[in-house]
């Protein structure tokens, strides 16, 4: 045999993996996959499109308010005019006011005042389509109560064809006959459904659906939908914005809050007022009664002493002591409005009262408290609103108002005290003064006493009808501490949904789709798809691929075959000459990891090609445990088992002719015997290789798969090179590293990988096994038929 100096043809990663096989990767995915691309991105496309038409727009209301806050000098100054008139209304911080409007009881006002809770939808061909002002009717309850609020019922309204104004209502199975205007007596409750604007053009023949729906759910969808932005620190503005469907309901919505907010606002401060002008009224009515009765003494001693006038002897000590009296006057004025808020914090009556602020002494400290004491009750009275008395929240707060009255009570006893003190200090001095008109008559002495009590109840008498009087200017003058700078205006087109970003993301998606598919497959794929794989996992070269066999017949090479499978087994001669460049070099074993990888069908045709070369081939059939070549080429099973086990050293009477060429003979694997592996180390076997050498150019050896048995292993010693046959799509990965592991332990003789049923799409290195047959071991392998060979591609 010529001793060739030329390397084989390698397959290597490198000849296919290049600085631009990534780019190019991906354009062979585009190529194959364009026309999944283009009926991905059409579905998508369709899909963006049927959502657009089955959501419904959402449209931005926008509104905006002027709170007056203390903190940043507010531009409304009515406070401060009541502050100079000794009334407090209570100071706003615009922060707080933000969380006002969005409480739950402002807006389940707003959904009661509004009935938002009650929807209209006219029945359609795949969703029913909801109407606002178009509704023909208004149904409503008439005394909408607490149960209304988790109240959930769905009525279907159908109009008399030949009288729009009859109607029959229907609801959980039950039918409910009226007119437009009459009262029904429901289950939840009397209620009445009344003409609207759209009644006269409403065509008789379309029902109405009408969806009653929880009122605090409905509440608390709103106001999640509502945003209550403070932009701008400096400046004590509010800016709302509202999502709605219909801007036409949004702004009445969002104009509705701003209402419900300020009518709240004022009510709050009216009630301020009413407390205070309760509470003068009656101290007006006690302090006139004791007015009165001193006046009522005065005219009796008068009267019993015959005094018309005040002797003039004592008018230079009347003025040293009028200053003191005066003084001591005021200071028991104070005492008493000290006295009567002191009564009125400790009458429970009062617990739920706020503090008059308009009584308050000039002490700051305790203008404050009551401040604080007024703010935490106004809180608790509008919890109350949606609350019980015994709710948790509540009786937090009652433990606070508690604690602040503590507070103002000892606050009134230290001012109490200190009063106390300055009144015993001037009536001191004042005694003082008085000892000095021992010789002033003991009538004249008794007369100022009853004049200085008189003084002191009208001037307590004026200080509350005065007090009275200015609260009542400004009850009737109150005005919210916010005013509306922008009412609820629409935008003009919907925010949401983005039609052009729909159709964009439908388009991306569509267009990304089949290509992560794709790599999705290729990642969670575990069998070998590409030559870089088997690359990435052993340094094993790859010899040679052969292609899928479409044909599905077992002989693919022969004399005419211009098939390209022929082609890849005459390169893969070629090569194989190349691994053999000696005499002596003539044993190949075909050997794989598990079954239906192709082994005897690579042996068969590799023979073939050899032949058809003009060389002398002998195909041996050594896979002792489940032989499949002799029935694929209808050969009789004798052969190598019956020479083993006789004494017989004549190999050639056990040769038979394969059939398909005549330089192409067969060695059978005879009878399967017990012990494959034991009778493959025998001597004898040894002998018979070095003997065959004598006789043919090659030797194919197909042997059990070397991933489960022994038996190629021991065949190493024998051959010279060894063809390790993998099959693309059906080899498992991890099935690389045994190639790996008897390449570097050097157990099996020169390793080639020869890639088995390569199937290349278009742009795309994919690898299936399509060859119809295949042959199952007992030790896990597959039971499969055998399609025979067309005598046709026999040749003789």
């Amino acid at each position: 045999m010529q001793n060739y100096q030329r390397e084989p043809v390698i397959i290597q990663e490198s000849e296919v993996e290049g600085n631009g096989f990534f780019f190019e990767k991906i354009i062979s995915k585009v190529l194959v996959l364009w026309p999944w691309i283009i009926v991905s991105v059409v579905c998508c496309v369709a899909l963006s499109y049927f959502y657009l038409s089955f959501s419904a727009p959402e449209y931005r209301i926008r509104a905006s308010i002027l709170v007056q806050d203390e903190q940043k000098g507010g531009g409304i100054n009515e406070a401060e005019m009541l502050e100079d008139l000794g009334l407090s209304m209570g100071k706003s911080n615009v922060d707080n006011e933000a969380e006002i409007f969005k409480s739950r009881t402002l807006m389940e006002q707003v959904v009661m005042d509004l009935q938002l809770y009650i929807h209209y939808y006219v029945p359609g061909k795949l969703k029913a389509k909801e109407v606002f002002k178009e509704s023909p009717v208004k149904f409503s309850y008439i005394h909408p109560g607490r149960n209304h609020y988790s109240l959930s019922k769905q009525y279907k309204l159908v109009f008399e064809p030949s009288d729009l104004s009859r109607f029959q209502l229907y609801c959980d199975n039950k039918v409910y006959k009226g007119r437009t205007g009459d009262t029904l007596q429901l289950e939840e409750g009397p209620a009445m459904i009344s003409p609207a604007e759209g009644f006269s053009s409403w065509k008789v023949e379309q029902p109405l659906l009408i969806l009653v729906a929880p009122i605090d759910a409905m509440a608390q969808y709103y106001n999640g939908s509502l945003s209550v932005n403070i932009p701008n620190k400096e400046v004590s503005v509010i800016y709302l914005t509202l999502n709605e469907s219909f801007p036409k309901k949004g702004e009445e919505i969002l104009n509705g809050l701003i209402r419900v907010y300020l009518e709240a606002n004022v009510n709050d401060k009216k009630r301020i007022a009413d407390s205070t002008m309760d509470f003068i009224d009656e101290r007006l009515k006690l302090v006139l009664s004791e007015l009165t009765g001193i006046e009522k003494d005065i005219e009796g001693f008068k009267t019993e002493n015959r005094i018309t006038d005040i002797d003039q002897q004592s008018h230079l000590l009347l003025e040293n002591t009028s200053e003191y009296s005066r003084q001591q006057t005021t200071s028991e004025v104070q005492l008493s409005v000290v006295k009567s808020l002191e009564e009125f914090l400790k009458d429970n009556v009062n617990n739920s009262r706020v503090v008059p602020s308009s009584l308050v002494m000039q002490d700051p400290n305790f203008v404050t408290i009551v401040q604080r004491y007024n703010d935490v009750q106004l809180q608790r009275d509008r919890m109350l609103m949606s609350l019980t008395p015994s709710h948790p929240s509540v009786l937090s707060i009652d433990g606070q108002l508690k604690n602040i009255r503590l507070e103002l009570l000892s606050s009134i006893g230290s001012i109490k005290r200190g009063l106390e003190v300055s009144i015993s200090e001037l009536r001191k001095r004042t005694m003082g003064f008085e000892g000095q008109i021992t010789k002033v008559p003991a009538k004249q002495r008794v007369f100022l006493d009853f004049s200085r009590q008189q003084a002191i109840k009208q001037e307590l008498y004026l200080f509350l009808l005065k007090k009275r009087e200015e609260t009542a200017i400004s009850k009737s003058s109150t005005l919210a501490n916010a005013r509306i700078i922008d009412p609820a205006k629409g935008d003009s087109s919907p925010f949401k949904p983005k039609k052009m970003l729909m159709a964009m993301t439908g388009f991306m998606i569509g267009l990304l789709l089949p290509f992560a598919i794709s790599f999705g497959r290729d990642f969670f794929n575990n069998k070998i798809s590409a030559l870089e794989d088997i690359s990435a996992l052993t340094r094993v070269p790859v010899l040679a691929e052969i292609g899928h066999n479409k044909d599905r017949e077992i002989i693919a090479v022969t004399l005419s075959s211009r098939h390209i499978i022929a082609e890849q087994f005459r390169s893969l001669r070629t090569n194989l000459q190349y691994l053999l460049p000696g005499e002596r070099d003539k044993i190949v074993l075909v050997t794989s990891s598990m079954s239906g990888e192709g082994k005897s069908f690579m042996s068969i045709n590799l023979c073939m090609a050899l032949a058809l070369a003009g060389k002398k081939v002998l195909l041996m059939e050594l896979d002792l445990r489940k032989p499949k070549i002799s029935d694929n080429l209808n050969l009789a099973r004798s052969g190598f088992s019956n020479y083993t086990i006789t004494n017989d050293d004549n190999w050639q009477k056990w040769i038979q002719p394969s059939g398909a060429h005549e330089n192409f003979e067969v060695f059978a694997s005879g009878p399967l015997p017990p012990n494959p592996a034991e009778l493959l180390m025998l001597p004898k076997v040894e002998a018979l290789f070095k003997e065959l050498k004598n006789f043919y150019d090659y030797i194919v050896v197909d042997s059990p798969p070397a991933g489960m048995v022994t038996d190629a292993e021991i065949m190493g010693s024998y051959v010279d090179t060894t063809l390790y046959i993998v099959r693309h799509g059906y080899t498992f990965k991890h099935q690389i590293s045994l190639i790996e592991r008897m390449f570097s332990k050097k157990k099996l003789p020169k390793v080639n990988i020869v890639i088995n049923d390569v199937k290349i799409s278009k742009g795309n290195y994919r690898y299936g096994y399509g060859y119809g047959y295949g042959y199952g071991y007992g030790y896990g392998e597959e039971n499969g038929t055998i399609k025979k060979t067309r005598k046709k591609d026999r040749v003789k």
